[in-house]
């Protein structure tokens, strides 16, 4: 069954049109004409794809018209593109692990794709800063769960694997990816021209619970840069709150750091090998 709302003062009742197919027992949901996936149950990679290639329909054609983070009606929209239920096909150790490899790499790319709708770098201020702000931390948290997948699946491989060039490629290729999304989402909290106070307050909290789950996995070189710029946003930023996370989040950091400062330091323990079983007769040894 088909619903059109024609009346210009219902208007914001057409902004989530919900369809129902009573043959297929599913149902399609419309964002102003674009089909998207549903918000009901987690979002999987094509889900993400789904809903990037509707909004940059959307945009190409209509100003302010993505999904608001807490807009009466878009609010659903937004929070299950950000919510950690999406998480949990990749969390599923029942599951193939490089299945969920590649599940995270490929959401992780559709996140960064959404993002590039949200920041308009060419705008004084950002029209969807709390929107552009809040898909940032949360990809965060998805580069950290790629960044322990890789790491698992590599451990899976045989030492020759481990040395194939294509692997380390893959590897070296997630290590960088990992070091940019973090410096670059420090360099936020100093666009204080273009985001909000508001904004970047939230922004500074969810940073704050965001980056250990991140940073952990970072080269030694690259945690310490990291902490040279925390400890500068934490005395020097415009808005003291946002000083006070970065407080908060460096001790927490600083820890991190030397425990792999400590692990690094350790020397490398050649593998024991197992001792070989002889199977011999016993005198036929010559």
């Amino acid at each position: 069954m088909s619903l059109t709302l024609a009346r210009p003062l219902l208007w914001p009742l057409a902004i989530l049109l919900l369809v129902w197919l009573p043959h297929a027992g599913a149902a399609e949901l419309f964002y102003l004409g674009q089909r998207i996936p549903d918000i009901h149950k987690p979002w999987r990679a094509g889900d993400y794809q789904q809903l990037r290639e509707a909004l940059e329909q959307l945009d190409s054609t209509q100003a302010n018209a993505l999904p608001r983070r807490s807009g009466e009606f878009t609010g659903p929209i937004y929070q299950r593109m950000i919510s950690t239920e999406n998480f949990r096909p990749q969390l599923n150790i029942y599951a193939p692990l490089e299945l969920r490899q590649n599940e995270a790499r490929e959401v992780l790319f559709e996140l960064k794709e959404l993002m590039r709708l949200y920041f308009d770098f060419r705008a004084k201020q950002q029209p969807y800063a709390a929107e552009a702000l809040g898909l940032m931390s949360y990809s965060l948290r998805q580069q950290a769960i790629l960044f322990t997948l890789t790491t698992e699946f590599w451990m899976t491989l045989s030492q020759s694997e481990q040395s194939n060039p294509v692997r380390l490629q893959g590897l070296q290729e997630t290590k960088a990816a990992a070091a940019m999304l973090s410096n670059s989402a420090l360099d936020y909290l100093e666009l204080t021209q273009a985001f909000g106070r508001d904004e970047l307050l939230l922004y500074s909290a969810e940073l704050s619970q965001q980056l250990p789950e991140l940073y952990v996995h970072l080269p030694a070189d690259v945690q310490a840069g990291l902490l040279k710029r925390i400890e500068g946003l934490a005395s020097n930023h415009r808005y003291p709150q946002v000083g006070n996370d970065m407080a908060a989040l460096l001790p927490v950091l600083q820890m991190i750091h030397r425990d792999v400062q400590t692990k690094l330091a350790q020397p490398v323990t050649p593998p024991i090998k197992a001792p070989t079983l002889d199977l011999s007769l016993p005198g036929s040894a010559q």
